[in-house]
C-alpha cells in the first residue's frame, strides 16, 4: 500500500477506474478480468510515480490526481511498463498503451525504458520512442524521439526537449542540454552543456553551464537523479 493521497480515494477505486476505461474503449475479457490483472499493479506503479511527483515543481509530492493529465499519462505508462516487466504479457500492456494514447494523445510504448524521473509537460502529439534515455528528462508537446531502422537516439542526463523538437536516427544528445522548439536533430551529435537553436536557418550550438531541467524539476538531493 502506498501512502500517497489519491484523489479518487483508494487504490481499489483507482484500479476499477482504469479497468472501466479499458473495458469501455479496448475490450478484451471483460471488466472482472481487467480488474484482477490491474489491481496488483496499482501500488508498484504508484511507487514508481512517487519520485516524479517529488521532483516536478508543479506537482504535490504527497498526492496523485488522476484528473491531472500530466500525472495520469505518466502513470498509465508506468502501469503498462510494470505489467510488461513482471509478466512479459503484451496484451494488457498494449491496451494500456492504447488507452494512454487515446486519452492523452501521447505515444509512449510500454517497452520504452524511461528514467526514474521524467516530466511530460503536456505531451500532446508527442512520440517518445525506443532510445537510450539518461536521468531527469523533460519533454513537451509535439516532440518526436525515434529510431530509423536500427539506429536509435541517445539522450543524456538533464535534457529538455521543447515543443516540436525531433530527435531521430543516430542523434546523440549530451548531458545538460536543451533542444529548442522546432529543432530537428537527425543523426546529429550535441555535446554536453549545449543549447541547440536555429540561427538563420542553421543549427547553432550555444555553450551553457545552466541546468534547464531545474526550471521544471527540483534539484536532486541525494544525487540519484542528478
Amino acid at each position: 500500500m502506498t501512502n500517497l493521497h489519491l484523489a479518487i480515494g483508494s487504490e481499489k477505486a483507482l484500479a476499477r477506474y482504469v479497468a472501466r476505461q479499458l473495458d469501455t474503449l479496448f475490450q478484451e475479457d471483460g471488466l472482472a478480468s481487467d480488474l484482477a490483472l490491474i489491481s496488483p499493479l496499482v501500488a508498484p506503479a504508484l511507487e514508481r510515480l512517487r519520485p516524479i511527483l517529488a521532483a516536478v515543481r508543479c506537482f504535490d509530492p504527497a498526492s496523485f490526481n488522476h484528473f491531472n493529465s500530466l500525472q495520469y499519462a505518466s502513470w498509465l505508462y508506468l502501469l503498462a511498463n510494470e505489467h510488461w516487466r513482471r509478466s512479459g504479457d503484451t496484451v494488457l500492456a498494449s491496451r494500456l498503451f492504447c488507452l494512454n494514447r487515446a486519452l492523452n494523445a501521447i505515444d509512449l510504448f510500454y517497452s520504452v525504458e524511461m528514467p526514474e524521473v521524467f516530466f511530460i509537460s503536456h505531451g500532446l502529439g508527442t512520440v517518445i520512442g525506443n532510445a537510450t534515455y539518461g536521468k531527469r528528462l523533460v519533454v513537451f508537446q509535439n516532440v518526436t524521439v525515434g529510431r530509423v531502422g536500427q539506429d536509435r537516439p541517445q539522450v543524456g542526463d538533464n535534457v529538455v526537449l521543447y515543443p516540436g523538437a525531433v530527435v531521430t536516427g543516430k542523434a546523440v544528445i549530451g548531458n545538460n542540454c536543451v533542444v529548442s522548439a522546432g529543432i530537428v536533430l537527425h543523426g546529429v551529435s550535441v555535446p554536453d552543456n549545449t543549447v541547440v537553436k536555429w540561427n538563420s536557418g542553421q543549427l547553432e550550438f550555444i555553450s551553457t553551464s545552466k541546468d534547464y531541467t531545474n526550471i521544471y524539476l527540483y534539484p536532486s538531493v541525494d544525487g540519484r537523479n542528478a
